[in-house]
């Protein structure tokens, strides 16, 4: 999975304006950043009576928006074209569960929010804003806790960076997750959420796949960096997988037949 780091604070701290200081340090070092920004009031993409809007309201569980034109005077045209995805879910996604939506093309995640996850924290504090929220939260270990951006000396026993001192917390955040080589990921998903893999059955995932995919015609191993196979499990292949004396208790569509 994809190294995570998530920019916290109380409302007002400033995690916006340290992750634009930051995420610029970041691509100038050659690394491929993704956000993941936490709107945890709601946001809104698709305007009312706007197309996507319509399509949406028809009951489309997923729109995409894609458009080739570049939007605003912007020197880099490729930058400025966007594709938009809007899906509807039955409950908020974790950071796991979004690091996978964004994929493997990028060396690292970067978060606006997300206190109340798992994943290491850098807090942005100011003078006046009372205690951390990674103390005040009784939910957050105090592992997760790695650095403080502050515009104040604190008591407290990790590394604290002035608030615009984007390039030390660079420098702190590539030696902790960026440095050295990757190492060889596999992850599973069933049903869309990710499944815990033991280094044992990670390898073994691996190989298989590795030796299977080296057989297809035209595959250039050495330019292969990564192998996504997804299985959707229809209705032939739900009853194939069943003994014929068994009747079906959780097919939907078994138990309208028999109703």
């Amino acid at each position: 999975m994809l190294p995570i780091v998530s920019i916290v604070g109380r409302a007002g701290s400033g995690k916006t304006t340290l992750l634009e200081g930051l995420i610029p340090e970041l691509k100038r070092r050659g690394y491929r950043v993704a956000l993941i920004k936490h709107a945890v009031h709601g946001f809104e993409i698709d305007k009312p009576e706007k197309d996507s809007w319509r399509l949406t309201q028809a009951g489309s569980d997923l729109t995409v928006l894609s458009s080739p034109q570049p939007e605003g005077n912007c020197e880099n045209e490729k930058e400025r074209r966007k594709v938009v995805l809007i899906r509807s879910v039955e409950h908020e996604y974790s950071l796991d569960e979004l690091s996978h939506l964004i994929g493997h093309d990028f060396d690292i995640v970067l978060t606006d929010g997300f206190k109340q996850d798992k994943a290491p924290k850098i807090e942005v504090h100011r003078h006046g804003m009372g205690e951390l929220v990674c103390l005040a939260s009784t939910s957050i270990a105090d592992k997760e806790l790695f650095a403080v951006a502050t515009d104040e000396p604190l008591d407290i026993a990790v590394p604290q960076l002035a608030l615009d001192d984007f390039s030390g917390i660079a420098d702190l955040v590539e030696q902790r997750f960026l440095s050295g080589d990757r190492k060889e990921e596999v992850s599973l998903l069933i049903n869309g959420l990710p499944v815990p893999l033991n280094l044992f059955v990670g390898e073994i995932f691996s190989r298989i796949l590795t030796a299977m995919v080296s057989t297809l015609k035209g595959i250039d191993m050495d330019k292969v960096n990564s192998v996504d196979i997804s299985c959707r499990k229809g209705e032939r292949l739900h009853h194939a997988s069943m003994p014929s004396d068994v009747e079906c208790a959780s097919c939907e569509k078994c138990q309208t037949r028999k109703s």
